[in-house]
């Protein structure tokens, strides 16, 4: 096929960061606002914290086999079909949800549709293919790709808690999921999986092969078998799981934790709100920081950023001191995950299968999504009180960073 090196105008490269940016900003913005749903489900069902909090974890839980089929499956027929089916599953989840009566319709709805099965292949796929749309400004396409995590819960987070708060639970997801469905479903097809599609090459130009440091020439293509085989591969994955277990307490309970501590219930929601828009800082600062200094320093700094804010949480009883948390907690949580594309790029080659190779660590990141936002419900019931779900976090992230310092220095292998 013949590749255009350079066409004036817009490049197409542009257009498919905006619509990945779309689906990353609405399937965001409805899982990660969960944290303003407990309290609604408490007291209108009766449920306990632990048993609403579990369909925080199945959504990752269900994410898990479904990425690592999606990686493989991407391999040969490619992401954007796989987007575009995906994006049906979370209609018809959000309009199921809509209706819930019982726990287990909610678990299964919200945890398994809509966030397993209709959102967890996003992050697998989308990002990978941005990889290939952009050889030059990669840390900046992927730092606005991962703002999309920040503004899309931090616009959601209120909205939803107002709407449900107005206009009750049913509507709320009906609006939000037919709104947001045909915005989706326009994304996906716009979407191509490599630039010869349009007879272009990346932005930037036609990629040159990274050489490796561990063989002192030009890299070649690594299967799988051989990625794994490396201390970098399972280092990453650690860092991933580690890393999500460490946020996914707060993201998931920091409403609840404000609330329990005597903060009025949309006040509380703007805790979660902050947190997520502060973390637009470090998408896009660490996305650049992956491209220029690697993984090592990259990652071990944001989770010392996350983790060390956690612990506020521990004394925190007034509304000015949740800010500040939600503030600094932002700035660290926003950077752990943005830079896994890059360094595997860095790391393995762009001929190297980067689909399977990122389902594996974000598998590791949906589990550790799994256990840290179920942890926390469940330690309140059992003890009565946060106290233990924050030293949790805290010493995951603490355990991550050690995982961090096995990665190799710089941005090579």
């Amino acid at each position: 096929m013949h590749v255009t090196p350079r066409r004036s105008g817009l490049h197409y490269a542009w257009i498919v960061l905006a619509a990945v940016w779309v689906l990353f900003a609405i399937t965001s913005g409805v899982r990660f606002s969960f944290g303003v749903f407990i309290d609604p489900l408490v007291e209108e069902h009766g449920w306990n914290r632990g048993g609403v909090s579990f369909a925080y974890s199945l959504q990752f839980l269900a994410g898990i086999p479904v990425i690592l089929f999606a990686g493989w499956l991407a391999e040969r027929i490619g992401s954007r079909r796989i987007v575009i089916a995906s994006a049906f599953i979370f209609i018809v989840g959000m309009m199921l949800t809509a209706e819930v009566t019982r726990l287990w319709q909610f678990q299964l709805y919200f945890g398994v549709l809509i966030g397993g099965l209709g959102s967890s292949v996003f992050v697998t796929l989308l990002p990978v293919l941005l990889t290939r749309w952009f050889y030059r400004k990669l840390g900046l396409a992927m730092g606005i790709m991962w703002t999309s995590l920040s503004l899309g819960p931090a616009l959601f987070s209120p909205l939803m808690r107002w709407a449900i708060e107005d206009v009750g639970w049913s509507a709320t997801f009906i609006i939000f999921g037919l709104i947001g469905g045909i915005l989706m479903l326009a994304s996906s097809f716009l979407l191509r999986e490599h630039p010869q599609e349009k007879g272009l090459a990346p932005y930037g130009g036609l990629p040159v092969e990274i050489p490796l440091a561990d063989t002192g020439s030009m890299s070649k293509s690594l299967g799988l078998g051989q990625v794994t085989a490396k201390t970098s591969f399972w280092a990453l994955v650690a860092v991933h799981t580690l890393g999500c277990v460490g946020h996914s307490v707060p993201l998931a309970h920091m409403v609840s934790i404000a609330t329990f501590a005597g903060i009025p219930g949309i006040a509380a929601a703007g805790i979660l709100s902050m947190a997520l828009a502060t973390s637009f800082i470090s998408r896009m600062g660490m996305s650049l920081s992956a491209e220029a200094k690697g993984g090592r320093f990259t990652l071990t700094l944001v989770l010392l950023l996350q983790t060390l804010p956690t612990l506020l949480l521990l004394t925190a009883t007034e509304l000015p001191l949740f800010y500040l948390f939600a503030i600094l907690f932002g700035i660290g949580y926003g950077g752990e995950m943005v830079g896994f594309p890059i360094f595997n790029r860095q790391y393995y080659g762009l001929d190297a299968p980067l689909n399977s190779i990122y389902s594996y660590q974000m598998a590791g990141a949906m589990l550790g999504m799994a256990v840290g936002g179920w942890l926390g419900g469940a330690l309140f019931d059992w003890t009565g009180a946060y106290t233990w779900s924050i030293l949790a976090a805290v010493a995951a992230g603490f355990l991550g960073m050690i995982a961090a310092l096995l990665l190799p220095s710089g941005n090579k292998q």
